[in-house]
């Protein structure tokens, strides 16, 4: 299916889109919610409710340009909803428009819808069925196919009106022409995906786009617009609007009740599962306020009662144009639904209270149901666990016990005193260790300035990023040193002091320090007693060398004058 498409980067773990799911057929896994195509039934409700614009319709825009620039013979239903995207805009007004885009022929989906009431018309005389629910909503169709399958007994074997007229038009203009339909549905891309007629569909804020880029203007009407005859037939949109469509001589054998919006249409099929109704022609619509109010006209701010009015008007104008050839016809609509539930398996009750049980669900007063995780109650939360549809992590207050009591753990472990202060410095909150530190003993220090037991030297630190770190203050009594750290808490305007005991610290680097200093002392007192030892070594050193040296050389003078005197007798020899 794959036609809500997910933005993983803007998913932001608000578990909104399952909250606003009515079947629950949105998985949350690795911090991101994913639609289970086999559960969902295309509502769109997670799609309006998304706050950070994470879902996405898939568009059929690009291949719908392809066949226009190609030309292609591409022919445009267009849903009387219209008025709801373009309140100032007719029908005459809107096909000259999208001729304009290049559509080959346009025509209102009202035709198929006269269609679908001549079949439910037919079903009613007949009064073969217990009870009848309509099949012009493809949301409603799967929300009995998938979550209500006993139910699909009392679907209308009828196509859906967009169906029937995309059926009629390549009857009448040719199997090989592509059909689009224009409406606010997303379910109707469903029906396209199902190649029963619809080659593509235009969400109506998509066709919005389309004629702001052409700059094509709503102001000149066809001169020659495919107009439908039976405009009552354009009050399909509207709550009871399909019933109005149906003559009140053919509704005799049943009650008619119309029912708008997805919650009550399933609080009546619920009833139908469990109590013996019959009689009953039920015209369901998904939407609140039926296809006015579609999921495709979220960025569009007409009110309902003008949406209606609107739709009322087009009903009651009185068209003079031929009726188009597929106004006319006469083709087979039936259709067959079926059951399309993926059965998933419920846990024992071992199971689900041992999964209770991990997120601290031990007993009632502990089920909060508080519905913050998407589902209505814990219990339906733990079945969702086992499913594989959620996540342990998703219980909001649990997770937040346990960041509490992990937060209380480390205030009351902590050997380091914590302050919380106002914007003014003055004490909020301590934990036991600022007690022991500081010796609060005394009297009650909440409300007190901080510089009190702080010293105001750290806190005239702070600068404009609204923080000091680890500053040494020498506290006022001169006995003890802390370091400060002084955080702003930005969104609340309050600051986080914590103040570390480094009085043992800073006394041991004093010791050290003495010590070092009286070391340097020894070593250079040792150095000038050698220095002086070694200049009287020298000294005496000297006076040795003077007499070795003069007693050598008379020796040499002496051995000289020898040598002298024995030449001399040898000479006279």
């Amino acid at each position: 299916m794959d036609i809500i498409q997910l933005t993983e980067a803007n998913c932001k773990n608000c578990h909104k889109c399952i909250r606003n799911c009515l079947v629950k057929s949105i998985r949350f896994s690795n911090e991101q919610a994913k639609i289970i195509e086999d559960d969902c039934i295309l509502c769109g409700h997670c799609f309006i409710a998304c706050p950070q614009n994470a879902k996405y319709i898939k568009s059929d825009v690009e291949e719908i340009r392809g066949w226009l620039s190609r030309g292609e013979d591409v022919y445009i239903s267009l849903a009387p909803s219209f008025v709801s995207a373009f309140p100032d805009a007719d029908f005459a007004k809107m096909s000259a428009a999208l001729k304009k885009l290049g559509f080959k022929g346009v025509e209102e989906t009202a035709i198929g819808a006269g269609h679908v009431s001549d079949e439910f018309g037919k079903l009613m005389e007949a009064h073969e069925m217990d009870n009848i629910i309509t099949t012009c909503c493809p949301t409603i169709v799967l929300l009995v196919e998938k979550h209500f399958p006993e139910l699909v007994k009392y679907l209308a074997p009828v196509v859906s009106p967009a169906m029937a007229h995309a059926k009629l038009m390549k009857e009448k203009y040719g199997g090989g022409i592509k059909v689009v339909f224009a409406g606010p549905c997303i379910s109707k891309k469903y029906e396209a995906q199902q190649n029963k007629g619809i080659d593509a569909v235009l969400m109506f804020e998509e066709l919005h786009d389309l004629f702001r880029d052409r700059s094509i203007q709503l102001d000149r009407p066809d001169e020659s617009p495919s107009e439908i005859a039976g405009t009552v037939n354009r009050l399909y949109p509207i709550p009871g609007g399909i019933i109005d469509t149906i003559p009140q001589k053919r509704r005799e054998n049943y009650k008619c009740v119309a029912i708008d919006g997805l919650d009550r249409c399933i609080e009546i099929l619920q009833s139908l599962e469990k109590n013996a109704i019959s009689g009953y022609f039920f015209e369901m619509n998904s939407c609140a306020g039926s296809c006015v109010e579609g999921p495709g006209l979220r960025d569009f701010e007409a009110p309902f009662l003008l949406a209606k009015e609107n739709v009322v008007a087009q009903a009651n104008k009185e068209t003079r144009t031929p009726a188009p050839a597929t106004e006319c016809a006469v083709l087979d609509f039936s259709e067959t639904y079926r059951n399309k539930q993926t059965i998933r398996q419920i846990p024992d009750e071992a199971t689900i209270r041992s999964i209770l049980m991990q997120i601290g669900k031990t007993t009632p007063d502990t089920m909060y149901n508080c519905g913050a995780c998407g589902y209505p109650t814990c219990r339906e939360k733990a079945i969702a666990v086992y499913q594989g549809k959620a996540e342990l992590r998703m219980c909001i207050p649990y997770m937040r016990e346990k960041a509490e009591s992990m937060s209380n753990v480390i205030l009351d472990n902590t050997p380091n005193a914590i302050f919380l202060l106002d914007a003014d410095f003055n004490i909020v909150e301590f934990n036991a260790a600022a007690v022991k530190i500081f010796n609060m003993t005394d009297l009650n220090y909440t409300g007190l300035p901080a510089q009190m037991l702080l010293g105001n030297e750290a806190f005239e630190a702070i600068g404009e990023d609204g923080q000091v770190c680890d500053m040494r203050t020498t506290l006022m009594d001169g006995a003890q040193t802390v370091e400060q750290t002084v955080i702003r808490i930005s969104d609340t305007g309050n600051y986080l002091a914590i103040a570390k005991d480094v009085t043992s610290e800073e006394r041991q680097n004093k010791k050290l320090a003495k010590m070092r200093e009286e070391t340097m002392e020894t070593a250079q007192r040792v150095i000038d007693k050698q220095m002086r030892v070694a200049q009287e070594i020298a000294s005496l050193l000297g006076e040795t060398t003077g007499e070795t040296k003069a007693a050598l050389t008379k020796l040499k003078k002496s051995m000289s004058e020898g040598e002298s005197n024995e030449s001399l007798h040898r000479n006279e020899l």
